[in-house]
């Protein structure tokens, strides 16, 4: 035993040793000791059995640490991976509670060692207050994360439950977004807006490309039923459109005997055969749900562009707006902001939609995510279904982190550029090619690098946010 623990443990016999202010000097040693090493108090005092125990499992929760932090740099989707597995929650919750209980019997047991009744009076406050304070502190962080994990769990188990996973083709990930607007007044889901993120598996680039809803005779991909249906594309008529064909395969069962959802299937082929892209997963997003995740973040800011409507044609007596300018935009604002087609139209509207969707991810920091976990937990769960299987979400929460700081190059199949009514696909489908071969191409930028300011003489050209349906730096459109 060295010298300074001989002092510790022997009980201050004589008179130097055992005066009040080396008696409070030794009872904040063996508090700060827990701290910084729990079980090393007990060592110094001499309970040598208990003092190893827990100094030997601080030191394997280092090396777990340690090892965590290791393959973190090596492949960091693999960490992500364990902290979206439900059983490793689970785990990491249990062994949380267990840690944390022991080392609060261990301040306890600090504590008692310290002699506190020895104290003076004024002494005996203090350090009975500050190991309180420290046990408080440590019960309360670990109840915190303990119901974070919960939540997170809940979420994943609920939202993320299916199973089967989607390869890459050509190196590329595709993820069709579908904003749902399923109402009581409505038949079928009818999609209000539908985009394709293309990701590239290596740098995490991202290429959007958004169907109008009002697109028609729309091919479907090979082995489509309803290309048995319609071989020349959904062509019958002005009623339909992209955003029926959920409708109309809803209403045809017989054709998808084994689908959960025969309109989002059929949806999900006929935006294959408009982009010639494989869709791997797809992720619906309840529209009024999306309220729920821009309040629980704190809002979005953006740069609204020109004056935006805040009410439909059937109650414009509201005459409220959204005005022009750089802002924050509540859950309310966003959804008008990404939906309003009064004074306004579908493709106008898209371009919108694109911004809000990249100032979302430019904006969701993961100290943001962090300390506003449990909501958004809460609102995912009401705002998103998707086939994106648990497993799979270590991967594309190390491809968001990869894509932070590239450019988002955008195509969008609108006028003049395309027409709506009588498409070119195959002009269609060169655009999209296009647009994937020149983000690979262009070199790749670190999260920390400044963002290049917007064009100045964009908004005089166009203020209504239509930029932002076809170009090669979408932060910078918008």
């Amino acid at each position: 035993m060295s010298h300074r623990a001989s002092i510790l443990g022997r009980g201050y016999a004589d008179g130097h040793l055992d005066s009040p202010r080396v008696r409070f000097r030794r009872a904040l040693t063996l508090g700060v000791l827990t701290i910084v090493v729990p079980g090393s108090a007990q060592i110094a005092v001499g309970r040598k059995a208990i003092g190893w125990l827990a100094l030997l499992t601080w030191l394997a929760a280092l090396v777990g640490g340690g090892y965590a932090l290791h393959t973190y740099r090596a492949d960091r989707a693999e960490v992500l991976g364990w902290f979206t597995n439900p059983d490793v929650l689970v785990m990491v919750r249990a062994a949380m509670v267990v840690a944390v209980v022991l080392w609060v019997a261990l301040f306890v047991d600090a504590w008692r060692l310290a002699s506190p009744f020895r104290l003076t009076f004024s002494r005996a406050v203090i350090v009975t207050v500050l190991n309180l304070a420290i046990i408080a502190g440590v019960a309360g962080s670990t109840a915190y994360a303990s119901q974070l994990i919960k939540v997170s769990r809940d979420t994943v188990t609920q939202v993320f439950h299916e199973t089967k996973v989607s390869e890459p083709l050509k190196g590329r990930y595709n993820i069709l977004l579908v904003g749902s607007d399923a109402r009581a007044d409505r038949t079928g889901a009818r999609p209000d807006s539908l985009t394709v993120a293309s990701i590239d598996t290596d740098t995490g680039k991202v290429v959007l490309v958004s169907l109008p809803r009002n697109l028609q005779n729309v091919p479907f991909s090979a082995g489509s039923p309803m290309r048995t249906l319609y071989p020349n594309g959904y062509n019958c008529g002005s009623e339909c459109l992209l955003n029926a064909v959920d409708v109309t395969a809803s209403g045809r069962p017989d054709l998808y005997p084994n689908s959960k959802n025969p309109g989002l299937d059929a949806t999900i082929e006929a935006v294959q055969g408009v982009t010639d892209l494989k869709v791997n997963y797809y992720v619906m997003v309840n529209l009024n749900g999306f309220k729920g995740l821009v309040d629980a973040v704190g809002g979005v800011r953006m740069n609204v562009k020109t004056r935006i409507a805040m009410f439909g044609h059937d109650d414009a007596y509201k005459n409220v707006y959204i005005e022009p300018g750089d802002q924050k935009l509540n859950g309310q604002k966003a959804l008008w902001y990404a939906r309003s087609r009064v004074q306004s139209d579908d493709y106008t509207r898209m371009g919108r939609q694109k911004c809000l969707m990249a100032a979302m991810v430019d904006q969701l920091s993961p100290t943001k995510v962090l300390t506003n976990a449990t909501k958004i937990a809460k609102s995912g769960k009401e705002l998103l279904s998707t086939n994106i299987p648990a497993r799979e979400l270590g991967l594309f929460a190390d491809l968001a982190l990869r894509s932070r700081g590239e450019k988002i190059h955008t195509v969008s199949i609108v006028p003049p550029q395309f027409d709506t009514v009588t498409p070119d696909f195959p002009a269609i489908q060169a655009a999209v090619q296009k647009a994937i071969n020149t983000s690979e191409k262009m070199p790749s930028t670190t999260a920390t690098a400044p963002k290049k300011s917007a064009t100045p003489t964009a908004p005089e050209k166009d203020s209504s946010g239509r930029e932002a349906n076809t170009t090669d730096d979408l932060n910078a459109a918008c």
